[in-house]
């Protein structure tokens, strides 16, 4: 026979032969009572009276035993657990009826009536083989039975039978054994078919399991819960009762898999998943989206909407508290909280995917929210906000390889407005959507960690560019100004990947700046340090952008080896006529002449901008008074119109300059 593969493999063969054997027993109770009866009608006028009713009481005590231990078989609704326990009362009865009909052979044996003693044989012989087969599934049982009968009937036979009845009985011992062994070779087909039956019932079990199951959590997946979005569908219909969809996701998870590890994350979805299940009603859903997603719908809250919002907002809070104690991870202890978006549905109004898509609508702004710890209904006036941002993430992915970013240059002046340079800005011109501004899908970009790849084709542009003007005298000595993004700068590679672009160029590095922000130069002052100079060895210079506006202090920048300081725009709008402003843009000026850095400002729009700059000592210059972000051909034609003496290009056209955050 197949060896058994696993314990519930085991278990599961265990309890079906014990089902086999009880639910054999009324049969075998009402064949018994029958042949009992024929016995007692047959030797009625043969044996004494007070024995027949003796062994009568007998047989009905142990007969009235099994069919006792049946029912409560029967009743058992765990029997699957009990079933060794079941077995062994079923071999205790067992053995118990055998002694009964063994005992019969010798109170109901008539010693002087060869016919009578030949009908009592054929009666055992009939009880004792169709006991064997019945009972084949369980050898010891069997065994039992038989060897009751044995024990009384033999001896009896041997010392007061006649010759006739002797031989019977010697038949009868062939028979038995005979049954027996045929018995137990049926015994070890059927356990054999049982066991296959049972392996093949679990192997569809684990694919049931694999197919609608979230392996790590054992929560039902996307795939299950479709199948019960579209039941409790039909039920809100069908009794105009609102449902709601939670979508639940935990906070920072990411961060958690970056510093503990992926085991340390699992043991995480894991306990998450056993507190959520706790929180909901039995007819609830609580299934496993995916990474740390997890999608709870709630059927038949109420056929009042308030009431139905509410009840919602409750279960949502009661997810929430489950959070409140810390979780057991890798024996030590980890805080975590999560941000639940809520959307009603009435069954009829919205799809299965709109109402997902409603609740990670409502999700995403749970997260965005100060609130880390936030549950947010789905409000349908940010929808499109939202939709947009949803639609932008998912094209970003293809927007480098579909060559729809575009590099524009925005002119950097002296102080006698000639060309010294040129930032480089992004652009991205969607085949659809026109042209989308920065500040829309950089910091998705960021977000999504795309910034890295854009960062680096970036960069390779700017430095093939600067390789293409150094042909020329008229460009050779302007340098490009990038801005790096801190999430491209924080990569172990960054230092590696720049000094290959620029090798690989063939560039003069000296023309080539890097734009920095305070916010990145104040998480980790002495890698950042490090990565520059490791840079500057190359001839590279740095620009710290935006200054003004972050946190650095003054001793952290007098750390940095930095090249220049770029004034942020916001203090240049209102430096005419706002005394702060221009206070702030003079201690910065004064600041970067005591550090040995240049200054330059960006956001100069207006004639009086500059000339009160140039009498603050700022003699560098970016801004739409010279010119906007160009497309390179543009760029280029300008240039060249300024070296021939003609005036810069107008501040014509849109005022608001749009300025991306480069990697």
């Amino acid at each position: 026979m197949r060896a058994l593969n696993t314990t519930a493999e085991s278990s599961a063969l265990h309890a079906e032969i014990v089902g086999m054997l009880y639910s054999n027993n009324r049969r075998s109770l009402m064949a018994a009572i029958v042949v009992m009866i024929a016995l007692l009608l047959v030797q009625w006028h043969l044996i004494d009276h007070i024995i027949l009713t003796v062994w009568s009481s007998i047989f009905l005590v142990a007969y009235g035993i099994r069919a006792y231990l049946t029912v409560q078989y029967e009743k058992d609704l765990q029997r699957e657990l009990h079933s060794r326990q079941w077995l062994q009362w079923f071999r205790a009865s067992t053995c118990f009826c055998g002694l009964a009909w063994g005992l019969g052979g010798i109170l109901l044996f008539p010693e002087a009536d060869t016919a009578h003693q030949a009908f009592l044989i054929f009666a055992l012989v009939g009880v004792s083989g169709a006991g064997i087969i019945i009972y084949s599934v369980d050898t010891l049982s069997t065994n039992l039975f038989s060897g009751g009968i044995v024990l009384f009937m033999i001896p009896r036979f041997l010392i007061h039978g006649s010759s006739v009845s002797l031989a019977l009985a010697v038949l009868f011992m062939v028979y038995v054994f005979y049954v027996t062994v045929a018995g137990r070779s049926l015994a070890t087909s059927l356990r054999e078919n049982i066991s296959l039956r049972i392996a093949s019932n679990l192997d569809n079990k684990k694919v049931h399991q694999l197919a609608y199951y979230d392996f790590l959590t054992g929560l039902p997946n996307r795939r299950l819960l479709t199948d019960r979005l579209n039941q409790a569908f039909a039920r809100c219909v069908r009794h105009q009762h609102y449902g709601a969809v939670l979508c639940l996701d935990l906070n920072n998870f990411k961060g958690l898999n970056d510093s503990k590890g992926h085991q340390a994350g699992d043991e995480l979805l894991q306990q998450v998943a056993f507190r959520l299940q706790q929180c909901l009603r039995k007819k609830d859903t609580i299934a496993r989206m995916g990474g740390d997603e997890f999608i709870a719908v709630l059927d038949e809250l109420s056929t009042d909407k308030t009431e139905a919002i509410t009840a919602a907002q409750a279960t949502a809070e009661k997810m929430m508290a489950v959070f409140s104690q810390p979780f057991e991870l890798q024996n030590s202890k980890y805080r975590t909280a999560p941000s639940i978006g809520i959307c009603l549905f009435l069954g009829d109004l919205l799809k299965e995917d709109e109402v997902l898509r409603r609740a990670d609508i409502a999700m995403y702004q749970a997260k965005k929210s100060d609130n880390l710890n936030s549950i947010q209904m789905y409000d349908e006036a940010v929808h499109p906000a939202v939709e947009m941002r949803a639609t932008l993430e998912n094209e970003l992915a293809f927007a480098l390889q579909g060559k729809q970013l575009l590099l524009y240059y925005q002119v950097q002046v002296n102080e006698l407005q000639q060309p010294t340079g040129a930032e480089v800005l992004l652009r991205w011109q969607h085949p659809t959507l026109g042209m989308i501004p920065p500040d829309q899908f950089i910091p998705i970009a960021e977000e999504t960690g795309e910034i890295v790849s854009i960062g680096q084709w970036v960069l390779a542009q700017a430095c093939q560019q600067l390789k293409h003007w150094s042909q020329s005298v008229h460009t050779a000595q302007l340098k490009l100004s990038v801005n790096v993004s801190a999430i491209q700068f924080s990569q172990p590679d960054f230092v590696q990947m720049v000094k290959e672009t620029v090798l690989a160029s063939g560039c003069d590095a000296s023309c080539l700046r890097l734009e920095l922000t305070e916010s990145l130069i104040v998480k980790n002052i002495d890698e950042v340090i490090e990565k520059i100079n490791a840079l500057k060895v190359l001839g590279i210079t740095f620009s710290l952008d935006d200054f003004g506006i972050g946190q650095s202090s003054l001793s952290v920048l007098k750390r940095l080896p930095l090249d220049e300081l770029k004034i942020d725009r916001s203090f240049i709008k209102d430096i005419v006529h706002n005394n702060y402003d221009s206070f702030i843009v003079q201690t910065i000026i004064n600041m970067g002449k005591n550090l040995s850095h240049s200054v330059i400002a960006e956001g100069v729009e207006m004639q009086q901008q500059m000339v009160m700059l140039q009498k603050m000592g700022c003699h560098a210059f970016q801004g739409y008074l010279f010119s906007r972000p160009l497309p390179l051909h543009e760029f280029e034609a300008s240039l060249q119109s300024a070296m021939r003496g003609g005036a810069a290009p107008s501040a014509t056209g849109q005022r608001k300059v749009l300025r991306s955050r480069l990697g």
